[in-house]
């Protein structure tokens, strides 16, 4: 970042806007590794600096972070899953909110998501010390949000301590089209109708109900889950509803092209992911 008090412009993939006069901006930092500040072993009253040919080395607030923020893990990293995953299909790391939130606010300032899904805003702006708002349209992300608060910033924390507003989602006036271009499975047969992905979503959940087939998660609702083959395309896996399961993003991910329904259930039980009483009780299938 420089001196300049805003966002490196190497990519171009944060838009920020001012309702007038200069944009709020706090550089942030990338913190110093373990290696490098055990070399600071002296202190002043300027602070800790590291005496080197006779010089005064003073420590930084930290490096200058470039325009990709690869200090930051992705939901797709196992220890990232596992603490902070929801099983929401877009979520994003708690690291990457609290970075953006505290650059472009102050304590005490008022913090808006109005897609608040599964409320990374929401935690990322209370751990900071901001107050906020969080809109969705899902019955369902209420229950996440103080599920997420209650784990990731106080157990004590109770209903009571925010101010809940529920309303009627407004009325559409598109005929209920959909906001943004339908995802189709492929067809095996080019006269055949491709199926949506939603489609598929609620025709697997009817017929093997609504859980993770890989570990047994059972997600707070269907948009949550992921379509995948049971059998790869690779090893000529079918395309159609039979040779589809649902799978939450973690199992979704691990089994990736490579492995079979069953070598993903294999893997979990190895890894102790699998909820074995739904194991235990399970038809097993292909």
């Amino acid at each position: 970042m420089g001196a300049a008090k805003n966002w490196v412009r190497g990519h171009d993939t944060i838009l920020y806007y001012s309702g007038g006069g200069e944009v709020l901006f706090h550089k942030q930092y990338e913190e110093y590794e373990e290696s490098y500040l055990s070399n600071f072993k002296h202190q002043d009253e300027k602070g800790k600096y590291w005496l080197r040919s006779g010089k005064k080395r003073y420590l930084g607030k930290g490096y200058n972070l470039s325009d990709t923020w690869i200090d930051i893990p992705s939901m797709q990293t196992q220890s990232v899953s596992r603490s902070e995953g929801t099983g929401y299909p877009t979520q994003k790391p708690l690291k990457l909110y609290k970075r953006m939130i505290a650059a472009s606010s102050n304590p005490d300032d008022i913090v808006l998501d109005p897609f608040a899904g599964c409320a990374t805003t929401c935690v990322a702006a209370e751990q900071l010390g901001r107050r906020w708002i969080g809109i969705d349209i899902r019955e369902e992300a209420e229950a996440v949000t103080f599920d997420r608060l209650e784990r990731e910033v106080s157990a004590n924390m109770a209903w009571n301590d925010i101010v809940r507003v529920l309303m009627d989602a407004p009325e559409r006036t598109d005929d209920g089209e959909p906001a943004a271009p339908e995802l189709f499975l492929e067809s095996p047969k080019p006269k055949e109708r491709r199926i949506s992905v939603p489609e598929a979503r609620e025709a697997l959940a009817k017929r093997d109900g609504l859980r993770c087939r890989g570990c047994g998660y059972v997600p707070p609702y269907l948009d949550f889950m992921h379509v995948d083959h049971k059998k790869p395309r690779k090893l000529k896996g079918k395309e159609s509803l039979s040779n589809f399961a649902l799978l939450c993003e973690p199992c979704n991910r691990k089994k990736s092209y490579k492995l079979t329904l069953r070598e993903l259930q294999a893997a979990r039980i190895a890894e102790g992911r699998m909820n074995m009483d739904w194991w235990e009780s399970e038809e097993k299938w292909e």
